[in-house]
């Protein structure tokens, strides 16, 4: 018969306290402590693994593709640059519950903001941009405490032949341009505004995307 020695009576008990009888083991393991470990696995997974899956997945980004136009209100759409990010509003053809487009859209390019805010207005563009500049509200930037015009308003003309009326301004950390339509007793006001330096294509696509700015076309529906 085999005897089983133990030299120290504290050695003893402490072998008997952590022995684990069979039919509490697997794989060697005592199955009292298996959940525990699986629980600190699955924690550890879903911290270096699952998360930053998820995180990877879900996106704010939406971006715009050839053929999006984005409608402002019930009068007016605008074409944005292809690769743009809608921040604000809704495509056209995609209205919100019942039927409706909210009365502001922004997207930004490449660094640049283009957002347009459309309201009732019977005034002139020029009327609407001189009221744009004395409201300090009017001018929704960053840095609009150190925001100021820098040039007489232009004249400019959208795609469509219509004209507007438009004005650059500096601020502390950017520049822009404020910009100014009347559609039909509707206001259109256009805040451009983005990083001090900015490449030719970038102005170019914000160039083409101001010109874009129109009225709905009649019967072209929702």
């Amino acid at each position: 018969m085999t005897q089983t020695y133990v030299s120290d009576p504290a050695d003893a008990q402490r072998w008997q306290e952590n022995w684990v009888p069979v039919d509490r083991r697997l794989l060697g393991l005592d199955k009292r402590t298996l959940l525990p470990a699986a629980v600190v696995l699955l924690l550890f997974a879903v911290a270096v693994w699952i998360l930053p899956a998820i995180n990877n997945r879900v996106t704010v980004e939406d971006p715009i593709v050839a053929g999006d136009v984005i409608q402002v209100g019930s009068v007016v759409e605008f074409v944005p640059a292809v690769g743009a990010n809608l921040l604000l509003g809704l495509r056209k053809g995609q209205p919100g519950p019942g039927g409706d487009y909210p009365s502001t859209a922004a997207v930004s390019y490449q660094g640049t903001v283009f957002e347009i805010i459309t309201d009732a207005y019977n005034g002139t563009p020029a009327q609407l941009l001189e009221q744009i500049k004395k409201n300090d509200e009017g001018l929704r930037v960053p840095d609009g405490g150190g925001l100021h015009v820098t040039s007489e308003p232009v004249t400019i003309t959208n795609a469509a032949g219509e004209h507007g009326v438009a004005a650059h301004y500096d601020g502390t950390q950017s520049v822009g341009l404020v910009a100014a339509f009347v559609f039909g007793g509707t206001g259109v006001e256009i805040e451009i505004v983005g990083p001090q330096q900015v490449q030719d294509n970038v102005t170019q696509q914000i160039a083409a995307m101001l010109r874009s700015v129109r009225p709905v076309a009649p019967g072209s529906g929702s």
